[in-house]
């Protein structure tokens, strides 16, 4: 499919880093395949780093400032047909305080489209990348699962993250996919492999790799 130059391309990146169940998830790219007829993109993300995007149907709106003045609650809608994005949703708790990143350029400044290279590739002719956050799903299905997303300035009603702080007490799952320990077993409370859940406790464990603190408290809150 060969594109016109003057298309405008929104390219999606949805990031788990620094969220609250970021896990092992890293990131997705992607672009719509609507508007590359289903082939990938190679662009620069907002970092400056050329990524490849891949085809995953997306619809996304909501971005216009009402009359009020009000920050605007877009709404991204991914293709789940494969059930790939009810998996994400259930295993990072509904992608909530996740980040979607939004690259926009016009088709002759992309790098490629699929191996065609573009017809005026420039990295640096974008448009200010947009930054939101995944607030809540709003509708799931076979066919489709939708989100809303708050503005990085927009904090009404919006707690980040969205959890009680305990400072001195760590909420993950034992070597689960946020704890993420891996070492060797710690004998803890009678039992021959385990964590006490705080701050030491981490420490104890992940010293022992030397890896940074898993560790999901707040050291600093002043818990009542």
């Amino acid at each position: 499919m060969a594109l016109k130059e003057d298309t405008l391309i929104s390219l999606f990146i949805i990031d788990g880093y620094r969220s609250i169940s970021n896990g092992s998830f890293g990131r997705i790219n992607i672009v719509s395949p609507e508007l590359t007829g289903g082939q990938t993109v190679t662009y620069v993300n907002e970092k400056g780093t050329s990524v490849v995007y891949n085809p995953v149907p997306v619809a996304f709106g909501g971005v216009e400032i009402s009359a009020s003045n009000k920050l605007p609650t877009p709404k991204i809608r991914f293709a789940n047909v494969d059930g790939g994005i009810t998996d994400l949703s259930r295993d990072f708790d509904d992608l909530i305080g996740f980040r979607l990143i939004r690259m926009r350029t016009y088709a002759k400044f992309l790098q490629k489209v699929g191996t065609t290279n573009g017809s005026s590739p420039d990295t640096n002719a974008h448009f200010t990348p947009d930054t939101w956050y995944f607030n809540r799903k709003l509708e799931e299905s076979k066919l489709s699962v939708s989100y809303e997303l708050a503005s990085i300035f927009d904090v009404e009603g919006l707690t980040l993250p969205k959890r009680r702080l305990y400072s001195n007490f760590c909420p993950f799952s034992y070597r689960g996919p946020e704890c993420q320990y891996s070492g060797p077993n710690v004998r803890t409370s009678g039992q021959a492999d385990g964590c006490l859940k705080t701050l030491s406790a981490c420490q104890q464990h992940f010293g022992q790799q030397g890896l940074d603190l898993r560790y999901g408290g707040f050291p600093t809150a002043q818990n009542s």
